[in-house]
């Protein structure tokens, strides 16, 4: 059982008054504990009645009447007898906590029990035993220094701002079967608290035909592509020896894994596990694509359970997601760091951990107080869930040992904890371990609507033992709607069948109802943001983003904090506010438009249209240096300011070193800013409420301005299809 801190108001009374007290059974009471002191267990051997053997409150006993309160009327008046002093009811039970201060010993106490046991009306008498937290602690000696693990405040910071691993080593301690890719520098494999833990490939150990050893005969017995590669491999030098020339990756691997309870150094999130170095940046810290999707698909290879990622950089490539794309079909997790940039990963992606796949999960880096790291990038969208990642003391090469701090650091505290769920329940997938990971986290203000999630890892929450899923969704009611946004109303359901509170919902949307796990499967996922009044369990999320015009089924399914889900709830239809177009340039001819600097007309053939063309800031070519360049479209004048501004774009430029602006003007003068672009994206839709920017005005102007610093050109700017569309009166 854990420890439980519920305090209940109640108020002393005297002496002569505990007779109309104890026959009125209404008032509560506060009992007396002499010395403050907690009562031991009796010496072994020794049996002692009545639990008195157990840790327990002096001088205190749990008294239980039978047959209800008229029998208990005439019997607790009695108790005075045994010297009691005050008697505390339980609310439910019919029990009641009385205090004996004159008890000056278990013997003592014993003795009362025993008479007040020996009663006709009484139905048991118990002591007031103490119950404990269950945690399990390891003799590490640098255990005190690891407040990831268990904090109580002695590195400054939060007493509770951890990942509660102690609990969790109660249920396990992990398993040298689960088997962990680190994708990093390497790892020192002959560490003393990594050796323990560290993989050996079963398919290059032992001997061959020939009588020859595996590990060094020269030949690729598991015929795997790589020869000998009995403890992993390095892509930075293509060879079978993956040592950590850098620190980092053993770094990553001590908090993985670092062996547990061995008396020595630190300890990993598991305990036990095996661990391979998969290596492929060098000594420097920086490695290529090519060895980085090598890497990746190595671990494929093996049947992993999941990769260790830290590392990140290069942009999206169409190269690592098909990586990735193959590592989740083979049901391998792929947990990466978000980032050190302290940017928003939603607007601003970093790769490896922004790439979408249902096998990522991206992790942020929190410190001592449960406050997210200063450099961490985040991202409502693309950042799954945080974890400790400041002043980490972990090991390094040598055997030595020092703190660091990055999402590097973070990342390895979930991806110990993927892999201590999987000890603890095998025949889980990584769909479902991610699950336990991001509904298991505990909710932290710094990482409210910068997470996915909202919150910090919880170890012992993602390792619940719990099979009973969450009831149905009921009650869904569509509200308030807009050109593009629906409001949902529902009754929130529980946790275990309607009791307690579910811990996420997933929304579906889809053209036709959802009435089956086949439609379900098939309809798409909805980034809806729920919020739950846990008093009223009244439900809210908007639909946001919708296509002008459209209308579609939605269902809901909840989920608990160990991944179990409730059933599909019943499919409700929805439309969005009807809308037409009022104002439109389709990016055709550069007439009515007004052009500062290179931008002009680019070709862009689509599948649609092959003479199609663009607003570009320099066509054909890279944007120059020191630009401040601007196009400006005509004045468009609305009957209707309840309306929209859509603009199709895409753009290269460099990340918050240039930008651009998307800006509005109601006299020609006067500019205000609705959005800036930097970084890159593919074609994407952006939607703007003029309502909120015209006030009372109905002409303006749109302006695409581009400004760039003096040195690093990309690509630039492309604009098509600007138009306003206006509510349907």
């Amino acid at each position: 059982m854990r420890s439980a801190s519920k305090h209940r108001g109640v108020n002393k009374i005297s002496v002569n008054a505990i007779s109309a007290y104890l026959a009125a059974f209404t008032a509560l009471t506060v009992g007396m504990v002499l010395g403050g002191a907690l009562a031991m267990a009796a010496p072994a051997g020794s049996k002692v009645p009545f639990n008195l053997d157990k840790e327990h409150v002096p001088g205190q006993l749990i008294v239980k009447f039978k047959n209800g309160a008229e029998a208990s009327k005439s019997a607790m008046g009695a108790l005075q007898a045994y010297g009691a002093f005050s008697a505390v009811p339980f609310s439910r039970t019919g029990a009641m906590k009385v205090t004996f201060p004159m008890t000056e010993s278990v013997k003592d106490l014993e003795a009362v029990a025993k008479e007040i046991a020996g009663r006709s009306d009484v139905q048991y008498v118990e002591a007031n035993t103490i119950i404990r937290m269950d945690a399990k602690f390891p003799n590490d000696p640098d255990f005190n220094q690891l407040y990831g693990m268990h904090n109580e405040g002695a590195t400054g910071g939060t007493a509770g701002a951890d990942i509660n691993a102690p609990e969790a080593w109660e249920i396990s301690t992990g398993s040298k079967n689960v088997v962990i890719g680190v994708i990093d520098t390497g790892i020192d494999y002959t560490h003393p608290d990594i050796a323990p833990n560290y993989w050996t490939n079963p398919g290059e150990s032992g001997l061959d035909a020939q009588g020859k050893d595996k590990i060094s005969n020269g030949v690729d017995d598991d015929a795997n592509g790589f020869v000998d590669d009995y403890r992993g491999w390095d892509f930075a030098n293509n060879d079978n020896d993956p040592m950590d020339d850098n620190n980092h990756g053993t770094h990553c691997a001590g908090t993985i894994g670092g062996k547990g309870n061995d008396g020595k150094g630190i300890v990993g999130v598991n305990w036990d596990v095996s661990m391979v170095a998969i290596k492929f940046l060098t000594g420097g810290g920086s490695g290529t694509l090519e060895d980085a999707v090598k890497a990746i698909e190595y671990g494929t290879k093996l049947g992993l359970t999941l990769t260790s990622n830290s590392w990140g950089g290069g942009g999206f490539s169409e190269t690592m997601l098909a990586a990735i794309a193959d590592a989740e079909a083979k049901n391998v997790l792929f947990i990466a760091a978000a980032g050190n940039s302290s940017a928003n990963n939603d607007s601003d992606p970093h790769y490896p951990s922004s790439y979408a796949n249902d096998n990522v999960i991206s992790v942020a880096a929190t410190d001592h107080n449960d406050g997210i790291a200063s450099f961490s990038c985040y991202g409502l969208a693309s950042v799954d869930l945080g974890a400790p990642g400041v002043d980490i003391l972990s090991s390094i090469p040598a055997g030595g040992y020092s703190k660091y701090s990055g999402t590097s650091m973070a990342t390895p505290h979930v991806a110990g904890a993927a892999a201590l769920i999987k000890a603890a329940f095998p025949e889980l997938n990584a769909a479902q371990i991610k699950a336990r990971l991001l509904n298991g986290v505990d909710q932290i203000p710094a990482l409210q609507g910068k997470t996915t999630s909202g919150g910090r890892m919880n170890l012992e929450n993602s390792l619940d033992v719990d099979t009973v899923a969450p009831g149905a969704i009921s009650g869904i009611l569509a509200g308030a709607v807009t050109r593009d946004s629906v409001t949902f109303t529902f009754r929130a359901t529980g946790d275990d069948g309607d009791v307690g509170l579910a811990k996420a919902y997933e929304v579906r949307t889809a053209a036709t109802p959802i009435a089956n796990e086949a439609d379900w499967a098939a309809a798409g996922k909805s980034t809806a943001s729920i919020t739950v009044d846990a008093a009223t369990r009244e439900a809210t999320f908007r639909l946001t983003n919708l296509s002008f015009n459209s209308s579609g089924y939605l269902a809901i399914r909840a989920m608990d904090n160990v991944g179990n889900v409730s059933a599909i709830s019943a499919s409700v239809p929805y439309a969005v506010k009807q809308v037409q177009i009022v104002a439109r340039n389709t990016a055709s001819s550069l007439d009515d438009v007004t052009l500062d600097g290179a931008w002009g007309l680019e070709d862009a053939p689509t599948a649609e249209d092959p003479n199609n063309k663009v607003f570009s800031d320099s066509p054909g070519a890279e944007y120059g240096e020191n630009v401040n360049a601007s196009l400006t479209l005509p004045v468009w004048t609305l009957a209707n300011t309840d309306a929209s501004l859509v603009i199709r774009t895409k753009w290269a430029i460099e990340n918050r070193y240039d930008n651009g602006y998307i800006e509005i003007s109601t006299d020609g003068t006067t500019w205000t800013a609705l959005d800036a672009v930097t970084s890159q994206s593919d074609w994407v839709t952006k939607q703007y409420d003029l309502a909120t920017v015209l006030g009372s005005n109905k002409s303006f102007q749109v302006r695409f301005r581009l400004m760039a610093d003096s040195s690093i050109n990309r690509d630039g700017w492309l604009i098509d299809d600007v138009m306003v569309v206006s509510a349907i009166d």
